[in-house]
């Protein structure tokens, strides 16, 4: 096995400036699902919870090597919350990794600092880490 890792930080500030000023931004970073749990978020946690996806999200496309754009798109990627509250990570389509044999995620907020910090790890089969 090898494994691919990903972090990323963000400003839970600046991912709801990013959010009040693009209308289009819910639809473009969160897929239907994880709307729907957004729509469950009350004060802080409202953004806290975007920012984290957010993050996760760039944290996963750092994982691969592909960034986001021509082969991760934001919404290819999900985590939704399981029934203890922990975040899972799925994929789908082009941001698809070939050979990943699971993917582990960790979400921090610290919302009195504003920020989030994510983690994102890939285990790889051994023999093609690329896809």
């Amino acid at each position: 096995m090898s494994y691919r890792i990903g972090i990323d930080i963000e400003s839970i500030s600046d991912v709801q400036a990013a959010a009040e000023k693009h209308k289009q931004f819910l639809d473009k970073v969160l897929t239907k699902s994880e709307q729907k749990q957004l729509a469950g978020r009350k004060g802080n946690g409202y953004y806290a919870y975007l920012a984290g996806r957010f993050s996760s999200k760039e944290a996963y496309a750092k994982a691969t090597g592909f960034g986001i754009g021509s082969k991760v798109n934001f919404t290819d990627i999900e985590i939704l919350d399981d029934e203890n509250g922990a975040p899972r990570l799925s994929v789908s389509g082009r941001s698809l990794f070939l050979n990943a044999k699971s993917y582990q995620i960790s979400i921090s907020h610290k919302i009195k600092l504003d920020l989030v910090a994510t983690e994102v790890l890939i285990e790889v089969e051994d023999g093609n880490s690329d896809s």
